[in-house]
């Protein structure tokens, strides 16, 4: 399921940091909260366990749509009007249901970090409906994909993000996708081919976004948006809508959105 927020800016020229994923993740586990603190405790620090062992958040969301987005340093701000933001997850009766009423606890959404701090009222909240699936289909990022590998380089392993172009990307996508698939449905789905897939007119733009900045965990992410096919399982498409494609999902990365 993905829902849409109308968010209102509470005061005059909000700022909300150039790196905002990560407190705008913060916010969302704060929302979750108000409703549930058990259930925010468990998504936060554990997760939904994949065949592979790896625990799994099951949620992503879009960047923020900013009117007029313009940047001031280290920051983004816009001209007067309404923001805009997408989350989806598949788990209708958990963290959806969780999310809707934590907004009604507190009809707030608190962004901050780096210095700045904004706070937005929310005017309205949309559930989106869901597009139609078949075995080739057409998608836009509506925040960044990044997947990863371990290499070894210089005597050490090492984490490797792909890049758009490399071999080795689409299997990566689509093991992480079974993964994900088999979290929520507790099975394998019918079908489980899968192929990502550029055209020559897709140009990706490659990304460096920080997580966890100003800490001592602070990470660079590698990433990028693009335009992208996927040819091959509905079942599958249908789990990278609903929660992402890619890894760090739940960090603001791998909303996609049907052409």
């Amino acid at each position: 399921m993905r829902i849409k927020l109308s968010l209102r800016p509470a005061a005059p020229n909000p700022r909300v940091p150039i790196n905002y994923a990560y407190p705008l993740s913060a916010a969302i586990y704060k929302i979750l909260r108000q409703a549930s603190p058990a259930y925010a405790d468990f998504l936060h620090q554990k997760g939904y366990e994949a065949p592979s062992g790896r625990l799994l958040k099951l949620f992503t969301f879009s960047k923020l749509w900013i009117p007029g987005v313009r940047r001031h340093g280290a920051t983004l701000t816009g001209r007067e009007g309404l923001w805009h933001l997408q989350i989806g997850s598949p788990l209708e009766e958990e963290f959806v249901q969780h999310f809707v009423l934590g907004l009604f606890e507190s009809s707030e959404v608190a962004i901050g970090g780096q210095g700045v701090h904004a706070v937005f009222r929310v005017e309205l909240v949309e559930a989106l409906p869901m597009p139609a699936f078949s075995d080739r289909v057409r998608f836009k990022c509506l925040s960044p994909i990044t997947a990863s590998t371990m290499r070894e380089a210089d005597g050490r392993v090492r984490t490797y993000y792909y890049r758009p172009g490399d071999v080795g990307l689409s299997e990566a996508l689509r093991q992480n996708l079974l993964q994900k698939y088999e979290a929520i449905h507790g099975q394998p789905p019918t079908g489980d081919r899968l192929r990502f897939r550029l055209e020559a007119t897709d140009r990706p733009k490659s990304r460096l976004i920080k997580i966890k900045e100003g800490t001592p965990q602070e990470t660079d992410i590698p990433c990028f948006e693009s335009y992208f096919t996927l040819e091959g399982s509905p079942e599958l498409m249908r789990v990278a809508w609903e929660c992402g494609l890619g890894e760090h999902n739940s960090q603001g990365f791998g909303m996609v959105e049907v052409v």
